[in-house]
């Protein structure tokens, strides 16, 4: 009965802590060994780009995270997929475009408050 309380932690956490933590590493694994060309990844970095190239025979990939502009890293630098969603696109593109008119109007306003 000395022991119990020991084991009752040890199952918290396994099922809090260890368990959770090996669902993720496996997610991250089937994610980085099922790249394809034309994936849009984010690297654990911050950058995001295309994936270009697959090297099946080492664990490196190819990354065009510019136009032109091609870098290599290793399979486990892909943090996550990155799935573009045209309604996103479209406020974007919506959004007008501010000029140095528009920003000097504002600075304007704001001094007429005073």
């Amino acid at each position: 009965m000395e022991f119990l309380p020991f084991i009752v932690i040890i199952v918290l956490f396994y099922f809090l802590l260890i368990r959770p933590q090996q669902k993720r590493a496996k997610q991250a694994r089937e994610l980085q060994l099922n790249l394809q060309p034309g994936d849009r990844v984010m690297l654990t970095a911050g950058l995001f780009g295309t994936v270009t190239e697959v090297e099946e025979s080492t664990t490196n990939i190819k990354v065009e995270v510019a136009d032109g502009v091609v870098v290599q890293v290793v399979r486990q630098a892909v943090a996550q997929k990155v799935v573009d969603t045209p309604a996103d696109e479209a406020e974007v593109e919506a959004a007008p475009e501010q000029t140095s008119a528009d920003a000097d109007n504002v600075i304007m306003d704001l001094d007429k408050k005073d």
